[in-house]
């Protein structure tokens, strides 16, 4: 679940012709006004002279210096937009990084829930090695960029308005300007953020579902460890409910509250869903993903082997849904590549 995307969407917008954030003002004051508005000397002037004056001023902001922000007019097509997934490849963006982490954790949990059902419930297809080495590392592996991909999404979650404004979105005047995302390496990129932005970051929803994702894939991996091969005993069910039931259950939770959190906030009502989204999308099928996790682990401590597999394999090919829905949404940053 890339957060953090959704949080920078909530302040600019996909990318194209852009206005400043919502709480900005989206029109400036000539400078001859401003001079008069803080000018502290009395000088004795004439009247008359004065207000036809100041009336000039006024005429001028009103026809030449309010610049109003247009959305895009066409945006793009989803075939374009799924075209521009293959395309461009902008890895100086942290939120396309992230997104490209969570596809492939998918893609090795899902990978790895596949071998489990069919170790369950088709023992007979079972490989050499596949119980023993096929099925720890592909945990492994997911379990691995989950964690990456959490930690970058803390990250880019008080980054999400370090970007900049360059002139390329059309005014009135026929000036143009844009937003480019702060960029991994660039010198509005921030690693490690001031207090101010830190007590910023936390009031906003997509952070604190990014901290309540970020903690659970600490504790998702814990089950990792204890089911690598030869770490725990099969009798010691202690250790098993301690160091991978529990784990597996406490971790699908928390992922489970971090996106339907994020999804009530995606959308324009808490009771009404908004399935024409992308990023609604991503959120609602991480959701489901989530509780399958959960539900994975309960089932465990309740001997129930065939629903802990059923559930898991649903969890990892609905989050893989999720992250390519989160990865096609995020596109719509990038109409061409420069954040390569």
């Amino acid at each position: 679940m890339n957060a953090s995307a959704s949080l920078r969407a909530s302040f600019y917008g996909p990318d194209g012709p852009l206005g400043p954030p919502p709480q900005s003002k989206r029109y400036t004051i000539a400078g001859d006004v401003e001079a008069l508005r803080w000018r502290r000397t009395l000088v004795p002037v004439n009247y008359a002279d004065y207000s036809s004056y100041c009336r000039q001023i006024k005429e001028e902001v009103s026809r030449e210096s309010i610049c109003e922000v247009e959305q895009t007019p066409e945006p793009p097509t989803i075939r374009d937009q799924i075209a521009r997934m293959f395309t461009i490849w902008p890895y100086r963006d942290a939120n396309w990084v992230i997104a490209i982490l969570f596809v492939i954790g998918s893609i090795s949990f899902g990978v790895n829930a596949l071998f489990s059902l069919l170790s369950v419930f088709f023992p007979l297809t079972v490989f050499p090695g596949e119980i023993e080495l096929a099925i720890p590392i592909t945990t492994l592996f997911g379990a691995l960029f989950f964690v990456s991909g959490g930690t970058l999404t803390l990250i880019a979650g008080w980054n999400a308005d370090k970007g900049t404004f360059e002139p390329e979105f059309k005014t009135e005047d026929g000036s143009t300007k844009t937003y480019k995302p702060a960029l991994l390496g660039s010198s509005a990129w921030l690693w490690v953020p001031t207090i101010a932005d830190l007590k910023a970051a936390l009031r906003t929803v997509p952070f604190q579902s990014s901290v309540i994702q970020f903690f659970g894939g600490l504790i998702l991996s814990v089950s990792v460890v204890g089911g690598w091969p030869g770490v725990l005993s099969p009798d010691d069910l202690m250790g098993l409910q301690l160091f991978l039931f529990t784990p597996l259950a406490i971790g699908g939770t928390m992922f489970f509250f971090a996106n339907i959190r994020l999804l009530v906030w995606l959308q324009d009502h808490w009771y009404k869903p908004k399935p024409g989204s992308a990023s609604w999308q991503a959120a609602f099928w991480s959701s489901v993903g989530s509780i399958n996790f959960a539900l994975a682990g309960f089932a465990l401590f309740m001997g129930d082997m065939n629903t802990s597999t059923i559930a898991n394999i649903v969890g990892s090919w609905t989050f893989l849904i999720g992250s390519i829905f989160q990865w096609y949404d995020l596109m719509a940053f990038h109409p061409d590549d420069w954040a390569t």
